[in-house]
């Protein structure tokens, strides 16, 4: 609808440099997101920013934020609640932990006159840093703001964030009228569960009621008739803000660089178009040269667009770069989970007649979202498993003795 377009703007994607919390310190209580610390050395741990499409040049994270792996507390995780008083700080504590124990603990940490060298204080002052016992590292501890993070008020966003934005992978963003906090997990199954629990919290009412989804993905190919041996990296703008860039790669002496990354984009803010800039490594507030794309062109069809865009420069020459790319961007509607009820029960009871009906009638190209949308539907019905197997096997017999055949149209 057009008028989602006209809604106040959502505040903008996280900045690169902007500080990236370590979500396992983190616990949901009454609707609120509270550090639960561990000891001092836990908390200054840090690593390299890594993943696809992330920054080269990217430093550690702040204290509190990303650590290394540590099977200790993974063993401690796969725990259910109440087997020990060790599990008080799990990782994943937000999903079983009694709130009392967590409120105790809160108010323990705020009584005490001075932190301990063992164990850090949240009331630090905001800039103030704590000496780690590790010498040649400091501990910076984050500020009262973040150690408690309020999910009741008006306006509140939750959404993914990309790893090139924050040199971190897995990280997902919590907006609220105080400003914006970027949260890194271990792994994306980690933080759809994070993200689906907070948004949750913010709206339990959320399957009873209509709402706009808006996707992009895309991918960025290549690039030719660039200023050749510069290192360039294609960043990624909606309405102006940067929401995802590429790897920085070398130009060849021909002027081709090529890229061949996919960028998924979910739960955007509403937009109208779409920036391709590209940008030097070394100077990525000046484009060298840039293309806006209108997203209703992207949304015009139902396969994603593939084409050549050619740039413009800010100071022109004889050689005009482009870039390819393909991508589609989706505006759906998501109507009340209960008017999708009769679907699901027809999905659930009549797959294997829908598929005898609809394999042999819709296009190739068709067959994959529609695969994956069934099996999502059968997934959230307990279906999923029951449904690939009967699958499998209505192929086996249709095929009988020509073994050659089998798994073909799968």
């Amino acid at each position: 609808p057009a008028s989602t377009h006209g809604t106040p703007s959502i505040p903008l994607a996280p900045a690169p440099d902007a500080p990236v919390w370590d979500v396992s310190n983190f616990s949901l209580v009454d609707g609120h997101l509270v550090l639960v610390g561990r000891d001092e050395e836990a908390l200054c741990r840090s690593r390299n920013r890594t993943g696809s499409s992330i920054s080269e040049s990217t430093n550690l994270h702040p204290a509190g934020s990303r650590r290394d792996p540590d099977p200790a507390v993974d063993e401690r995780t796969t725990r259910g609640a109440g087997k020990s008083s060790e599990n008080e700080t799990s990782p994943t504590s937000q999903f079983s932990n009694v709130k009392g124990l967590l409120w105790k603990r809160l108010r323990e940490r705020k009584g005490r006159g001075a932190p301990k060298a063992e164990t850090p204080a949240v009331t630090v002052p905001e800039g103030e840093r704590v000496p780690s016992r590790s010498g040649s590292r400091e501990s910076l501890l984050p500020p009262p703001s973040a150690a408690e993070l309020d999910l009741t008020g008006d306006n509140v966003i939750i959404r993914p964030v990309h790893g090139s934005i924050v040199g971190e992978k897995f990280c997902f963003q919590i907006i609220t009228g105080d400003g914006s906090r970027s949260f890194g997990c271990t792994s994306l199954a980690e933080r759809d569960r994070w993200i689906e629990n907070l948004r949750r919290t913010v709206q339990p009412n959320k399957d009873n009621c209509e709402r706009l989804e808006l996707t992009l993905s895309l991918w960025v190919y290549e690039a030719r008739d660039l200023p050749p041996r510069r290192r360039l990296r294609c960043h990624l703008h909606l309405d102006g803000t940067l929401f995802a860039r590429t790897t920085a790669k070398v130009a060849g002496p021909d002027g081709e660089l090529f890229w061949g990354e996919l960028f998924q984009l979910a739960a955007l803010p509403p937009a109208r178009a779409l920036t391709l800039a590209l940008c030097r490594d070394d100077h990525p507030g000046q484009p060298v040269a840039s293309i806006t794309v209108p997203l209703v062109e992207l949304a015009a069809t139902r396969q994603p667009l593939e084409r050549w865009y050619p740039l413009s420069c800010p100071g022109g020459g004889e050689r005009v770069p482009s870039v390819r790319v393909r991508g589609r961007y989706r505006e759906v509607r998501v109507l009340p989970i209960v008017r999708y009820k009769e679907l699901a029960e027809f999905i659930t009871f009549h797959y294997r007649e829908l598929c005898a009906r609809l394999e042999p009638t819709i296009a190739v190209r068709h067959k994959e979202e529609l695969a994956g949308a069934l099996v999502r539907v059968l997934q959230s019905t307990g279906k999923a498993k029951s449904f690939l197997i009967d699958l499998g096997v209505a192929e086996l017999d249709r095929f009988d003795d020509r073994e050659a055949l089998i798994f073909r149209e799968n």
